[in-house]
């Protein structure tokens, strides 16, 4: 298992709910029990367990402990690599301020030309036809790179070059994981990448970062909790 201490206690007891050791509404093990457990220091227990707080998976109450409130799909542990989960999510959270931002530029920005291709991008991912497949990988990060070159910083673009591996996990995750019909899902992705763009069209910046970050953060849930 690779990572910081803190990524190996994470990535343990995110399998250990998967695989159904700690089920649905059961209490965890105190703050010290559950150190011991794992070998590790209290603050490297709490930041484990800050990110599956994040995750939706445990909920922490004053005075009633932390319990499990969601499984995620032992899947997720099967598809990425030993020790990527981590990285996975630190990705979108990186993601969600970094797109965001990138939005809000494209708006305020105005390139017709690169407006033109983000719009084009989100043709690509309306399947036409007797094509009603989901769209590909590819044509979802041809979006977002769209996106980041319609910025016209050429930061933005290389920082969306670099994370298009955890893209492709990311996707392959989620269709797996996922608990709708392939329909609902390829319409869903649809009005979701037009939303982002339309804000961007209009020239309406908070209105593109918002549209970006709650997609960012829709496709976290449906790769981490296949919603």
């Amino acid at each position: 298992m690779a990572g910081t201490l803190s990524d190996q206690v994470y990535e343990k007891i995110y399998q250990e709910i998967s695989f159904g050791y700690w089920q649905v509404g059961s209490k965890l093990p105190t703050e010290l029990e559950m150190a011991e457990r794992y070998g590790v220091s209290r603050p490297v227990l709490r930041e484990a367990l800050l990110r599956l707080r994040i995750d939706g998976v445990i909920e922490s109450r004053q005075g009633a402990g932390t319990r499990v409130v969601s499984a995620p799909s032992r899947s997720v542990m099967e598809f990425a690599e030993p020790g990527s989960v981590a990285d996975l999510q630190r990705c979108y959270e990186f993601r969600v301020g970094v797109e965001g931002e990138a939005a809000y530029m494209a708006a305020e920005r105005q390139s017709r030309t690169r407006i033109a291709q983000i719009a084009l991008a989100v043709e690509q991912l309306l399947p036409s036809g007797t094509d009603q497949k989901l769209p590909t990988a590819e044509h979802d990060i041809a979006f977002h790179v769209a996106v980041a070159n319609a910025t016209e910083n050429s930061y933005y673009s290389q920082t969306i070059e670099a994370v298009t591996q955890a893209l492709h996990v990311g996707t392959r995750i989620a269709r797996v994981l996922s608990h709708w019909s392939e329909g609902y899902r390829r319409d869903l992705l649809y009005t979701e990448h037009k939303r982002i763009y339309e804000a961007i069209a209009a020239g309406e910046p908070e209105a593109a970062r918002q549209a970006m970050r709650e997609h960012i953060e829709s496709a976290r849930r449906r790769v981490f909790l296949g919603q």
